[in-house]
């Protein structure tokens, strides 16, 4: 008996060393905000916008982004989306930008927005993101949701 303890004894400190390692890694502490918001191309039943965002990284270590997808609502009505497969890296304790297309299903729902906003061309925004990220040899995706202020004047109606 005492022979079978010593022989488990190891084994069983091994697996609760190893057990104790894996913890369960989240990732937090990553902001976004609008920083540009401009028409690209518009037809009677979408208009793209070049959307640029800053990335704001307040971890200690890198993190790459493999690609994200960003939801746009303005005066919280949803108007559009945008998809990018593009890689941007986000230094430690630092930020970067990367300006993604928006699809907007409704031109004229913006600009009944702005109409209603009674001249002015700022209107609240909600962005809800998810990020692709690689952290390490951790896949994962981080759901942020930020808001603000957007200027929206290169989509005011000519007058």
């Amino acid at each position: 008996m005492k022979f079978l303890w010593a022989k488990l004894l190891p084994l069983l400190i091994g697996v609760v060393v190893l057990s104790s390692c894996s913890t369960d890694f989240k990732l937090s502490g990553i902001s976004i905000s609008i920083t540009d918001f401009r028409p690209k191309n518009a037809t009677l039943l979408e208009t793209e916008a070049a959307m640029t965002l800053r990335y704001m990284n307040e971890n200690v270590v890198p993190i790459a982004v493999s690609g994200s997808t960003h939801k746009l609502y303005l005066n919280g009505t949803y108007v559009g989306k945008s998809v990018s497969k593009e890689a941007v890296g986000l230094p430690s304790l630092n930020t970067a930008t990367q300006t993604v297309p928006v699809y907007m299903e409704n031109l004229a729902l913006v600009q009944k927005l702005l109409t209603l906003s009674e001249g002015t061309t700022a209107i609240s925004y909600r962005l809800e993101s998810e990020l692709f990220v690689l952290v390490g040899e951790e896949h994962d995706s981080v759901k942020i949701v930020s808001s603000g202020q957007l200027d929206l004047s290169g989509f005011a109606p000519k007058r």
